[in-house]
């Protein structure tokens, strides 16, 4: 046997980084709620005759569940076989087709005995026989079946315990109408009945049955080895082909058999991932290796037909499961690695997890020397959650997606505390910029999920001004959804501040959010959501600002006036509501002064388009042009949307907004470029030509707004807004996040597809509800 070939602490990476196309886990498949762990197999098997995948997993809830994914249509259908059996995903189940193409599913509660059913129909999941159990003592788990046709299609099932934790199984010579009684495989003499060996198994599906398996768990076995035989025939035999025992006479000594790699040698424990065949019939192997709990390889083992050649392939990080805990506190499960998996179709061909900044990725790792070196491809990159235990789909046909399935995860502190997601390497459907009532409520409805599901814990704080567009997209999307869920999302928010404003007294950002408690107000009609706007709003306006309004000689109370652009979608709205609920004129007097006054300082007449603030009044771009900020201009846009909501038709005030709403409509449609985007630089998109989605958010909102409210040509405005909510739907993720989102600031920056806030999804929220009411026309 030859150990190691890498010396561990100074891990050469004998590969070469291949470029692949990846993305993030989210942005893949989701082929169900749940969970699996790695030593009941095979979870997930492709059928040629059906052209279908059948899989199963523990559910989030619980829950047994097998599914099929139909390659030609895409989609799922799944039964749960047993509701709530327990939340561990030890009970994950394994699969075996019978001749007739029944499918039998085996699952197990954690220490205790197996479950089993059958379908009724054959490749069919609609139905399945009562579920049976059989009682082979309490410490049983795991299910590996398999069947032998050159033994008369007897099926084989290996599992761990029984009444002693150790490698054993079970047969059936009549597909399943009864069983044998327990036989253990392998013991070590004299072990205690908490020794318990792990075991991996695979198998022709004739007369052959190969097995990997440990001293036990590594968490009690600290130079824990692995081991290898081989059935055929009744018989045992180790891999040069030496018979070690025939199955009439077992358990088999551990003792006896050789090691495929050698713990007490190496003073390093290890454990089995899986073991495969290649093409001239070598067994090959995966396992981890842990010189410290918190430092894990992945290893490759393969049989060259005269000994044992083992290889690391590089550093695995540390466990994967997380919760918060003491630092002094002990990790229950140091050894739950990432995961690494063979291809059983070509097992030169490993997937892997581990970290990445953090967060563990799926990798595809290839050799074409048996392990001396490799070429290795991202699967996923730039995930936002650990992708854990990939299995490669047994029997699957090249060019059929997916061929791999993984755990995306939510949550996973313990085997019995996870919420988590299988997803496959297929990428998910992406949602259609198509204006129509079911596309615009489908796409709005992943954006609203993934941005409440990514709230907390919170990126600023509940009051801060980047939540105020949230909100505002958030109420309007709770007013279209039949859903109470949103609203209750926002009154909870209201309810926790007491519905206060920020703590600020006259920046404008800090009260931007109780533009929404006003709007809940409307509806609710409670006084707690309105009385501290009106006292913040009323001591300002008793006590007006006379602040200078230039930022380039700034004192801290410069943003006492709304001195920025971006104050206008944040301030003149609240006086507005409060103007529209209370019928007081002197909001909107005093809101109307003080909008002027920034108009006036801040309004390119010739441009129609506002500077940010004073500061950029002498800037220019590269192309030489005057420094607009999209997103600046769309926070004023939104601005004065929502001010004309709450003034009536004759208010002696609104023809002033309506016409400087028109005057930005016309020149703000002809600054969209040709895929429907507007940009950081709204003069000089060449030097920031990626997209801007809350610019572009704001501007589809504006304008979707003025053709809904009669204040726009529809057949002008309308082609831009098709091809501005085309775009804004282009940039969201099939998980529902948001892309191109310029990052908080003051002027043009560079924006990438991974940036988001949540003032960019308040901006696709309200441009959304303005798009569905066109569908409704």
């Amino acid at each position: 046997m030859k150990q190691m070939r890498m010396l561990y602490g100074l891990v050469l990476f004998l590969l070469t980084a291949s470029l692949a196309y990846s993305q993030r886990g989210a942005d893949y498949v989701t082929m169900g709620d749940g969970a699996w762990c790695w030593f009941s197999d095979p979870r997930a098997v492709y059928d040629e005759l059906s052209g279908l995948l059948f899989f199963g997993f523990t559910s989030s809830e619980g829950d047994i569940v097998v599914a099929t994914y139909d390659y030609q249509t895409g989609i799922i259908d799944s039964t749960i076989i047993i509701r709530h059996l327990e939340r561990d995903d030890h009970t994950a189940p394994s699969l075996l087709f019978l001749p007739n193409g029944r499918l039998m599913v085996f699952f197990t509660h954690h220490n205790e005995g197996f479950y089993y059913t059958t379908s009724l129909k054959s490749r069919d999941i609609s139905a399945f026989e009562p579920v049976k159990n059989v009682d082979v003592g309490r410490m049983m788990y795991y299910t590996n079946p398999l069947m032998l046709s050159e033994e008369n299609n007897r099926i084989y099932l290996f599992f761990q315990g029984g009444h002693h934790w150790k490698p054993s199984y079970v047969y059936s010579d009549d597909l399943g109408k009864s069983w044998s009684g327990p036989i253990t495989l392998v013991a070590k003499p004299g072990a205690s009945n908490t020794n318990r060996p792990y075991v991996k198994v695979a198998s022709d599906g004739k007369s052959s049955i190969w097995f990997a398996f440990t001293d036990g768990h590594p968490r009690k076995e600290i130079c824990n080895s692995i081991y290898y035989l081989k059935y055929e025939h009744g018989r045992l035999y180790d891999a040069a082909g030496k018979e070690i025992r025939d199955t009439a006479h077992l358990p088999v000594n551990q003792n006896m058999v050789p090691k495929v790699y050698d713990g007490e040698k190496t003073g390093i424990r290890a454990w089995i991932w899986d073991i495969a065949i290649d093409q001239q019939n070598h067994p090959v192997m995966v396992y981890a290796t842990f010189p410290e709990d918190s430092k894990h390889y992945y290893n490759y083992a393969y049989w060259d037909g005269t000994e044992w050649n083992n290889y690391v392939l590089g550093r695995a990080g540390s466990w994967f499961p997380r919760y918060i805990k003491k630092k002094e506190d002990y990790e229950p499960e140091p050894h739950y690695s990432g995961g690494i998996y063979l291809d059983h179709n070509n097992p030169q061909v490993v997937y892997l997890s581990r970290p990445h900044s953090d967060i563990f990725e799926i990798e595809r790792w290839e050799t074409k020397d048996h392990g001396r070196t490799w070429d290795h491809t991202m699967v996923t990159e730039n995930s936002e959650r650990d992708n854990v235990r990939p299995f490669v789909v047994r029997n699957y046909k090249d060019g059929l997606l997916p061929s791999v399935l993984w755990m995306n995860l939510k949550h996973y502190s313990h085997y019995s505390d996870f919420i988590s997601v299988i997803k496959g390497n297929k990428s998910a459907s992406l949602f259609s910029g198509d204006i129509t009532p079911e596309n615009v409520t489908k796409v709005m409805q992943a954006v609203a999920d993934w941005q409440i599901e990514h709230f907390d814990p919170p990126r600023h704080h509940p009051l801060h001004w980047t939540n105020g567009a949230l909100y505002a997209g958030m109420f309007a999307w709770s007013q279209q959804i039949d859903d109470p869920k949103y609203m209750n999302w926002l009154v909870r928010i209201g309810k926790k501040y007491h519905w206060q404003p920020g703590f600020r007294i006259y920046h404008a950002d800090d009260y931007v959010v109780t533009q929404t408690f006003l709007d809940i107000y409307k509806i609710k009609k409670d006084d707690r959501m309105l009385t501290p706007t009106k006292a913040r709003v009323c001591w300002i306006m008793d006590h007006p600002s006379h602040t200078s309004m230039d930022f380039r000689n700034s004192t801290p109370y410069t943003t006492d006036r709304w001195s920025w652009c971006d104050a206008l979608f944040m301030a003149p709205p609240v006086y507005a509501r409060l103007y529209a609920i209370t019928g007081n004129k002197n909001y909107m007097k005093f809101m109307n002064k003080e909008f002027k006054v920034t108009y006036d300082y801040l309004y390119d007449k010739d441009e129609h388009l506002f500077y940010r603030d004073s500061r950029y009044f002498d800037k220019r771009e590269a192309n030489g042009k005057k420094v607009f900020w999209g997103r600046g201009n769309g926070w004023v846009m939104g601005g004065l949307v929502r001010i004309l909501q709450e003034l009536p038709a004759g208010n002696k005030y609104r023809p002033f907004y309506e016409q400087l709403y028109r005057e930005m409509a016309a020149k703000v449609s002809s600054l969209q470029d040709e895929n429907g985007y507007w940009h950081a630089s709204l003069l000089d998109p060449e030097s920031y030509p990626d997209p801007e989605t809350s610019s572009s958010g704001f501007f589809t909102y504006a304008l979707a707004w003025g053709i809904n409210a009669g204040l726009l040509n529809k057949e002008q405005y309308l082609p831009v807004v098709r091809k501005g909510w085309r775009a804004l739907v282009r940039a969201v993720y099939a998980d529902g996040k948001l892309g191109w989102v310029q990052q908080i600031g003051a002027d043009p920056k560079k924006v990438t597809k991974s940036m988001t806030e949540v003032y960019g999804v308040g901006a696709f929220l309200l441009a959304g509800s303005e798009v569905y009411k066109l569908t409704m026309r």
